[in-house]
């Protein structure tokens, strides 16, 4: 296995050890002591291919016509839309004021605020300006917000979503240790990309409505790992990073601030 990247787990698990106890008769019976212990495991990103890159288009291609028969719009039909809608256009407008105004009002900050001393017009002239500032930033955060919202429901990032779930299904493992040796398993069971996504939805549960002993085994892995397994595979996809170092690099500069 090829390594894209890996980190560590702690977790905390059930340990059972056999001892002997005496019964009622007095007798030397075996039992079970069960105590906690903190384990840690290793959690790797196997490198794809250029063959599983190409199946893995393929399966967004397959998603995207799948979402598109559905009836969800693409982003270019979807930006088509926005061009010839009077409301939108209004909005552009108003954005397009918010970004000036906001430049204009960054600047009066600056030069007021760099000062140590300041009048009371000056004083007045600078709350002012943060006070746009503020206006603008609102109209600015509320017009991204809805953009977000109406471009995550098109086919194009739908389908993506698809597929960068298909990659962390297929290539998402964690070691363990089984008889003094230590391999590698998947972190979702399956032979396909449905029963993975069923492994997935089974993981996602509450511990205490799991009743598959199995899932329940690796839920702690799946629950500390998963998150920054969807922020690697996303900074690998879009070529923020190829290896151990340069995600790391990229995962602070994207994901710390």
């Amino acid at each position: 296995m090829k390594e894209l990247y890996s980190f560590e787990i702690e977790r905390n698990t059930i340990v059972e050890t056999p001892y002997k106890k005496k019964n009622k008769k007095g007798e030397d019976v075996d039992a079970i002591r069960k105590s906690k212990k903190k384990v840690k495991n290793r959690v790797v990103f196997q490198k794809p291919s250029v063959s599983d890159i190409e199946r893995a288009e393929f399966f967004f291609g397959q998603k995207y016509n799948e979402y598109i028969n559905a009836g969800f719009l693409t982003r270019a039909m979807l930006e088509r839309k926005f061009a010839s809608n009077e409301d939108t256009v209004g909005l552009e407008k108003d954005l397009k004021d918010a970004l000036l105004l906001n430049i204009e009002s960054s600047r009066t900050i600056e030069f007021y605020g760099a000062a140590k001393k300041l009048d009371e017009e000056q004083k007045i002239k600078l709350a002012e300006a943060e006070e746009k500032m503020a206006e603008a930033q609102s109209i600015i955060m509320k017009y991204e917000s809805s953009l977000r919202d109406q471009y995550s429901q098109t086919a194009d990032v739908k389908s993506e979503t698809k597929m960068i779930e298909w990659f962390i299904f297929n290539f998402s493992f964690y070691e363990d240790e089984v008889e003094g040796k230590t391999d590698v398993f998947p972190v979702f069971e399956g032979a396909s990309f449905d029963e993975k996504r069923q492994s997935f939805l089974y993981l996602s549960e509450d511990k205490e409505d799991i009743e598959d002993e199995n899932i329940l085994l690796i839920k702690d892995i799946f629950d500390s790992s998963f998150d920054k397994l969807t922020k690697v595979i996303n900074l690998w996809y879009n070529k923020m990073g190829n290896n151990q170092k340069e995600i790391d690099k990229s995962m602070k500069e994207v994901f710390s601030s």
